[in-house]
């Protein structure tokens, strides 16, 4: 079983690709919309927002990059595909979202030294609540679609949106105050949105670092692999079970007991029966390799 054989699964509004394509078109409008009234109402918090959607643009175009890279088939350097580029693109992500946290922090520390407050204007106040309203909206849809697909890089971006969206309810506090004649929240609120950033980058990095680490997945997907397994007559037992995640997808490395007198060719078809089967129930994993050996004891099962 290869990499090769996985098709595209639901709507087409939630392949991986769409729905990054959708993504990157509403960040360049936030962007473009968060900046221009910032700058021009005067408000730090709404600028850190907008230069917070700038980020998210960037990674959706690093996102692309990686799902277009990680669709590729196996070939004679990558045998077991090139899912690992959804993961690479992932971290890219995370570390674009570090950068720009110390950055946007950097500068809203050097405003409370300095004692420079913006004074923001009403127009402010409606771009950071129409944001919150739209991020949050395609926050959701991507985490649908990186569930869907168990893609990485979805999730990641998933986390940009839901991070945008939490920064401009920040963004929409520090304005209103600084409406109501508090002017250091509207800093204040540029740092909260920084130190938000910085948090989910960090996250970002630590979930994505599991995976290049070869982190075993949850319990639940290798009870539904060895599940799969023992559906298959002639199987005794699994006696080992290894699975490594790459990318979107999953590798599994299991050894399988049969009874001791079965012929060679028999355990090759049983061998194939599993991989079968494990495809079937757990399509995210793409390659198993099935090693037969031959049961000691007494074989509870109805084996032929």
């Amino acid at each position: 079983m290869t990499s090769s054989n996985r098709q595209p699964r639901g709507p087409l509004m939630l392949r991986p690709m769409v729905c990054t394509s959708v993504g990157l078109v509403g960040n360049v409008l936030l962007t473009a919309g968060k900046l221009a009234v910032g700058i021009i109402a005067g408000s730090a918090s709404l600028v850190a927002d907008g230069f917070h959607s700038f980020s998210d643009l960037a990674g959706d175009v690093g996102v692309l990059v990686a799902l277009k890279a990680s669709t590729q088939p196996p070939d004679d350097d990558h045998p077991y595909g090139h899912h690992s580029f959804e993961t690479l693109g992932a971290l890219g992500a995370s570390l674009l979202l570090l950068a720009t946290g110390v950055l946007l922090g950097r500068e809203a520390v050097m405003n409370f030294v300095r004692h420079h407050h913006s004074h923001p204007e009403m127009p402010a106040l409606y771009a950071a609540l129409a944001s919150i309203v739209i991020k949050e909206g395609m926050a959701r849809y991507t985490f649908a679609a990186g569930r869907l697909h168990n893609s990485p890089a979805l999730n990641a971006n998933a986390v940009h949106h839901r991070s945008d969206a939490l920064s401009s309810i920040a963004a929409a506090v520090g304005i209103g105050g600084a409406l109501a004649g508090r002017p250091e929240l509207d800093s204040l609120a540029a740092l909260m949105i920084a130190g938000l950033i910085v948090w989910m980058g960090l996250g970002l990095l630590r979930d994505n670092a599991m995976i290049l680490l070869d982190t075993q997945p949850d319990e639940a997907i290798l009870e539904r692999i060895r599940g799969a397994v023992m559906s298959v007559d002639g199987i005794c037992s699994v006696s080992s079970l290894r699975v490594r995640p790459q990318g979107s997808v999953y590798l599994a490395d299991l050894a399988v007991t049969v009874l001791p007198d079965l012929s060679v060719h028999a355990g090759h078809e049983l061998a194939d029966l599993v991989e079968q089967a494990i495809h079937i129930a757990v399509p995210d994993v793409v390659d198993a390799v099935v090693h037969v050996e031959p049961h000691t004891g007494h074989c509870n099962r109805c084996c032929t």
